[in-house]
């Protein structure tokens, strides 16, 4: 990778000898996705499917294989319309490397390929004009950020949808810069398919953010230039014949209902008229602190110094960085429906403009003017004090809150620990430099990352599925015996180990019905969900078995 990491007074401190700060090649931004790939996948290896999102996909995709049919996802026997059809073709084309079926790795292996391209993205923009240096520290940012991680190692849509979105992003910066000729119709093309399997993968928010992007660039610029160069006429055919035709066949496929739920409900009311993940308009500018930690401070004052700087005028790419991460994150806002994931696309631009921000504060301290300099390294030294004080009080802390798992706490405070102090060090033996404490505090957070991957979330996996509960179960219930499930919303781990379908009831009076007039009827409910049933005939139900599943009790209820 051409970085040398050497081991100075027990602490990681980073040279910096053969990082250049001229313009770079793919060799940083490869490298930098190669090891954050990793990092997931290693991440992604130790568990099984945890909920809420991933046996839902996995049993999606199970039920399409049995089906021999890739046309439509299914649910408990029943189309499923929340999602369009390419993450389930990504997460069904892992199946032949897992004997034919989903496996918690396989499917974890689009996301994490799709999270380590974001890291890609974001240090090629970053040394398009900022040299290898920044190139590194802008990968390096991204790959570590809490909320990267963790996409890079979920079966959820979102790292597929942001890493598409940042394809088509990236393609229209470039067309920018393009006058014509065979670069600018490769651009194109990218721009053109990364955009339709975009829409194919979560629907047409990738178009309202993409036309969004183009038209503040036009809007910055003066010009139509950013949209002519997109040749859009010719774009939206070539993108129409794309999506179209597995629309038109899902919805002969599924019906007018799954039609509605999923064009009409999953996008526009979930953006106007939210029915879940409802949030204040302001729920971004608190959740942009924990998932893009330690780097937030930097990107939120980027913008400023880099503007002031003249950056934005002399480094297209940095602009175009922070239009689109202003863009993504105003817009988004609007919406009821909010989570974090939601934002991913945005931190890989918010780390090119802190990695433009820390250089520029080095070349101020360069020629005299040391105050940014000054205020990055004190943030810098902040973070690695507050983690050092949160690995001090980590043990104790989880012996009274969770004395259970108190054993795992030394395992993430050690390296969290040792890697805070490595920070300090490095920010003291380099006292004119903020970026080789700043990459020892990203490897920390690596470090970290790779503790809970190989140690933590294979220790609370039981605890998180309750799989024990269902092996139990699946003898009892493998031979067609009548079982029901009751929740407001479907849940697809039971079934995934099970490997059969359930009634779902989500009122107790239609369970009681049920079971009424089931001989041997058998009901999986959740302790929290049958204490609000205040049907009478209910109470005939006993447990015949219970297991501990996260803060809850899964229950086997039947007739004594």
């Amino acid at each position: 990778m051409g970085i040398v990491a050497q081991d100075v007074s027990g602490a990681g401190v980073v040279s910096l000898r053969r990082v250049t700060g001229t313009r770079n090649s793919l060799r940083v931004p490869f490298w930098c996705a190669a090891v954050a790939a990793a990092l997931y996948l290693f991440a992604a290896a130790g568990r099984d499917f945890w909920s809420p999102d991933e046996p839902d996909f996995a049993e999606h995709v199970r039920e399409m294989l049995e089906r021999k049919s890739l046309l439509l996802p299914y649910e408990n026997g029943k189309p499923y319309s929340e999602k369009p059809i390419l993450f389930y073709w990504a997460l069904a084309a892992t199946t032949p490397f897992s004997g034919g079926d989903v496996s918690p790795f396989g499917t974890r292996v689009p996301s994490a390929l799709s999270a380590a391209m974001l890291v890609f993205c974001a240090a090629l923009l970053a040394g398009r004009r900022g040299g290898e240096k920044e190139a590194l520290l802008a990968g390096a940012a991204t790959a570590v950020a809490p909320i990267v991680f963790w996409q890079g190692q979920y079966v959820q849509v979102d790292a597929l949808f942001s890493c598409l979105l940042m394809l088509a992003f990236v393609s229209l910066f470039f067309l920018e810069g393009e006058e014509g000729g065979a670069r600018a119709s490769r651009w194109r093309w990218v721009l053109r398919v990364a955009l339709a399997a975009a829409v194919l993968t979560k629907g047409p928010l990738a178009v309202a953010l993409a036309g969004l992007v183009v038209l503040t660039s036009c809007a910055l610029r003066r010009s139509w230039g950013p949209l002519r160069a997109t040749h859009p006429i010719r774009s939206i055919f070539v993108f129409l014949v794309l999506v179209i035709p597995w629309y038109v066949f899902a919805a002969r496929a599924g019906g007018s209902v799954y039609a509605y739920d999923l064009v009409v409900n999953q996008n526009w009311n979930r953006f106007f008229q939210a029915f879940d993940h409802i949030q204040p308009w302001w729920f971004y500018f608190e959740s942009i602190w924990s998932d893009f930690f330690p780097w937030t401070a930097f990107a939120l004052a980027a913008p400023f110094v880099l503007s002031s700087a003249g950056l934005f005028r002399a480094r297209p790419e940095l602009r175009f960085a922070a239009t689109a991460a202003a863009v993504s994150f105003v817009f988004l806002s609007f919406s009821q429906a909010k989570q974090g994931k939601y934002l991913l696309v945005a931190y890989p631009f918010a780390a090119v403009l802190v990695a433009a921000l820390v250089a520029e504060a080095e070349r101020r301290a360069a020629a005299g003017s040391r105050g940014i300099l000054g205020a990055v390294r004190g943030w810098a030294a902040f973070v690695a004090i507050l983690l050092l004080a949160a690995a001090a009080v980590l043990f104790p802390a989880a012996r009274r809150i969770a004395p259970t798992e108190a054993g795992l706490a030394p395992f993430v405070a050690v390296p969290i620990g040792l890697g805070a102090a490595g920070t300090l060090v490095a920010l003291v033996r380099r006292r004119r430099e903020a970026v080789p404490a700043l990459l020892v505090l990203a490897t920390t957070l690596a470090a970290g990352e790779i503790v809970a991957g190989a140690v933590v979330l294979p220790a609370i996996d039981v605890l998180k599925t309750g799989r024990p509960f269902y092996e139990r179960l699946r003898p009892r219930v493998s031979h067609g015996e009548p079982l029901a499930y009751f929740g407001g919303t479907y849940r697809c781990y039971p079934i995934l180990v099970l490997r059969r379908k359930t009634e779902h009831f989500k009122t107790d009076a239609a369970l009681a019905n049920w079971v009424e007039k089931t001989p041997g009827a058998l009901v999986l409910a959740d302790e929290s969900e049958r204490q609000h049933w205040t049907d009478a005939r209910l109470s005939a139900l006993v447990v015949l078995d219970r297991q501990r599943v996260g803060g809850d009790e899964a229950l086997l209820l039947g007739r004594p």
